[in-house]
């Protein structure tokens, strides 16, 4: 028994010997693993040692191809932005343009302001109301003509009701001249055009240079040209039932307003206007004979250029004057240093410019010239372009006091000028290719020179192509 109970002591003993032997290993074990992530090895180290090289090379070559990218890609992008600048310049570069050298002249002028005046009639109503004229504004007409006439008020909605008749006859009339079916119409309107598209012209200049103060002048001359131009279309036969109805319904209306209004006829034959301004009976070729230097002055200080006119009448007020003659007067004060008195004297002629009005008034003859503490003032006289000037009191005028003709250039077109010498260059197309020539200047502007080529040289002539903006081309350079 005691056996048996030893037995079991030493068995339990070796049991538990083995499991601390086996606990010891596992340890053992474990600390092996510990030590191999914490401690180094030889062999890893020297693994690890040999392939930390490699990756940086790898590491320094991937980067060297980044930056070989990097500099192609730029390098092209520059590329194509030089070419895209390159061929937007070649498309937005000043072209060089082309002109035959034409025939012109250069004027050298004088600027003043005109009192315009005239031996003129008034007419005045009798009655009061809304004037309706029946004749155009700066038309010829007789003695004893119907001009106008005075509407009451009650008759007002007829008034509107052949105006507005009135406007659909001209919109039918242009209709049918875009459509082709009235040539002597468009003729009408051609001839008128002509007159009309130089205004126009100073209208859209002076707008974009913010000048507004001839807009008054110009819608005035507008105004008469177009009235002149309805006129001439009444005459014309467009064979067009439309039409033919609207003229019946105004020629209506125009009957109605003449049984009750009252009726104004010309006292005398001349030139209608009107506009009126009240110095009708004050200003006339007498007075401007006669009165000092110092009033007509006044007077021309004081005018208000463009005349307008009211069509709201009062009894006994003036409604038209009447331009007795084809003569008109232009008064003014010259001063400046370029103002030579014997250049006015009387009976010498002169030829004026009105830009405002795109006319030139030649051969103006000098009634009168009289040296005063202004100036000079001069007194022209006219019997062209009444009709165009009738509704005007003053107008600013250019006087020619001397000009050149001949082979006329823009002095934009000159190279390198010397007017102090009279010559310069200019770039002509010769067969394709900019040819520099040399040429004497003349007389020449602000815009233009009349230049000539030197000695028996056959260009430049009026067959001559030139440059006009040299600076977009070189000598010997190619042009299309």
């Amino acid at each position: 028994m005691r056996f048996n109970i030893n037995g079991k002591k030493k068995a339990k003993a070796k049991a538990k010997e083995k499991a601390n032997d086996k606990g010891k290993v596992k340890a053992r074990v474990n600390d092996k693993e510990i030590n191999q992530n914490n401690v180094s090895d030889p062999e890893l180290e020297k693994k690890q040692t040999a392939y930390k090289p490699n990756r940086k090379a790898r590491a320094g070559k991937r980067a060297l191809r980044n930056s070989i990218f990097a500099v192609v890609v730029a390098a092209f992008s520059l590329a194509v932005l030089v070419f895209v600048i390159y061929h937007l310049y070649d498309y937005i570069a000043a072209k060089p343009k082309f002109e035959f050298i034409s025939t012109g002249r250069v004027e050298h002028t004088i600027g003043a302001t005109a009192l315009i005046v005239r031996d003129e009639t008034v007419i005045p109503s009798k009655a009061k109301g809304e004037l309706v004229t029946k004749a155009t504004e700066g038309s010829r007409i007789s003695k004893s003509q119907e001009i106008a006439m005075v509407v009451p008020d009650n008759m007002s909605s007829i008034v509107t009701n052949l105006r507005n008749t009135q406007s659909q006859v001209s919109e039918v009339q242009q209709e049918l001249i875009m459509s082709g079916k009235a040539p002597g119409a468009q003729k009408v309107y051609d001839d008128v055009d002509e007159d009309i598209l130089p205004i126009v012209d100073l209208l859209r200049q002076d707008a974009m240079n913010g000048n507004l103060s001839n807009t008054s002048s110009y819608e005035s001359s507008l105004a008469v040209l177009i009235d002149k131009r309805e006129k001439e279309l009444t005459k014309i036969d467009f064979e067009d039932e439309r039409l033919n109805l609207l003229r019946n319904d105004a020629s209506s209306y125009e009957n109605q307003l003449s049984k009750n209004a009252a009726i104004i006829k010309a006292v005398n034959p001349g030139i209608v206007s009107y506009k009126l301004d009240g110095w009708e009976e004050e200003l006339s070729f007498d007075f401007l004979l006669s009165a000092e230097p110092s009033t007509i002055k006044d007077y021309i200080s004081r005018s208000t250029g463009a005349i307008t006119s009211d069509l709201a009448i009062e009894e006994d007020e003036n409604v038209a004057r009447i331009s007795q003659n084809e003569e008109q007067y232009l008064a003014v004060i010259l001063s400046g240093k370029d103002v030579k008195v014997e250049e006015f004297a009387v009976d010498s002629k002169h030829n004026i410019n009105i830009a405002s009005e795109g006319v030139t008034i030649d051969n103006c003859k000098v009634v009168r010239s009289v040296p005063c503490d202004d100036g000079l003032l001069v007194v022209f006289s006219t019997s062209r372009h009444v009709e165009s000037l009738i509704g005007f009191r003053s107008v600013n005028i250019e006087i020619v006091i001397n000009s050149t003709s001949g082979l006329r250039v823009q002095t934009t077109s000159l190279v390198k000028p010397d007017y102090d010498r009279g010559v310069a260059t200019i770039y002509v197309n010769d067969d394709g290719f900019a040819s520099e020539v040399d040429v004497i200047i003349k007389d020449y502007d602000r815009e233009f020179a009349i230049i000539a080529p030197f000695g028996d040289a056959s260009v430049p002539s009026s067959k001559t192509v030139i440059i006009t903006n040299p600076t977009a081309v070189k000598p010997g350079d190619k042009v299309e």
